[in-house]
């Protein structure tokens, strides 16, 4: 390959992984923003954000509100979660969410395993005044949370590849745990009862309770998680709570296809 062709390889994942930062930045966003907002947030000069917004607007991914100039996500955006939030199964699995918090009155989150962290997916909010939510896209550490335990504890290959070689972990709170020998009894803890929980170890005054959701050979790529303000979740609310997060696992594990990968 010429030098001039592998350059021009290289503008060209470039310029796409722009594009994608542009859509991130409106995705994170949730509202309309200026070509020079989206410069300033990237660090783009304003002519290639000006040819970058103009392509997406082109292609329907962002479309642009004429009294003010601005841009917002566009159709083509839309269907695309919409493809993605029916591949991932969440029409399948969202009534079960919804159960899960009119039975519990609490917060629902699913959450996929994304590397070193769990992602949320989808969420049913609490209809209580005081309640606890995480938006869709919130990263949630893995060793720090609910829903991270249950992943951590039935997927052994994500257990050991986080794990090893670590003595101390970083604490999120003042709860979180600070070791591996802590984070792996309380993971032996979680497998023998089947749910997990979070005692203000991510966020003070915040408790949860989560269940790994298995795929068909029982490997946990997502998980569930109920969350509350910790004033509604006394010690003996866990007892509770856990087995209905666990039964509502199952039940989204049994109604995913057999090979259906979050």
């Amino acid at each position: 390959m010429s030098v001039t062709a592998e350059g021009g390889r290289v503008a060209g994942a470039q310029t796409v992984a722009r594009a994608f930062a542009v859509l991130r930045l409106f995705r994170d966003h949730r509202g309309d923003l200026g070509v020079g907002a989206v410069s300033r947030e990237l660090g783009l000069n304003l002519s290639t954000t000006h040819r970058i917004v103009r392509a997406l607007v082109a292609e329907g991914y962002l479309a642009q509100n004429e009294d003010n100039e601005r841009y917002y996500l566009g159709t083509a955006a839309l269907l695309l979660g919409q493809a993605a939030h029916h591949n991932f199964g969440l029409d399948v699995v969202y009534p079960v969410l919804q159960e899960l918090g009119r039975a519990t009155g609490e917060s629902v989150n699913l959450g996929v395993l994304a590397g070193d962290v769990a992602v949320v997916v989808e969420r049913i909010e609490s209809a209580q005044p005081l309640r606890f939510t995480q938006p869709p896209g919130t990263r949630v550490p893995l060793h720090a949370s609910s829903m991270g335990k249950a992943l951590l504890a039935f997927n052994p290959e994500v257990e050991a590849r986080t794990l090893k070689g670590v003595n101390r972990l970083t604490r999120v709170t003042v709860k979180t745990h600070a070791t591996a020998r802590s984070l792996r009894s309380d993971l032996d803890a979680i497998r023998a009862r089947g749910w997990s929980t979070d005692d203000e170890e991510s966020t003070i005054g915040v408790r949860c309770v989560g269940a790994a959701i298995g795929d068909n050979l029982g490997v946990a790529r997502a998980a569930l998680a109920v969350q509350a303000p910790a004033v509604r979740v006394p010690d003996e609310r866990f007892d509770e709570l856990g087995p209905q997060v666990a039964s509502a696992a199952k039940e989204i594990s049994a109604l995913l296809p057999t090979g259906h990968s979050f």
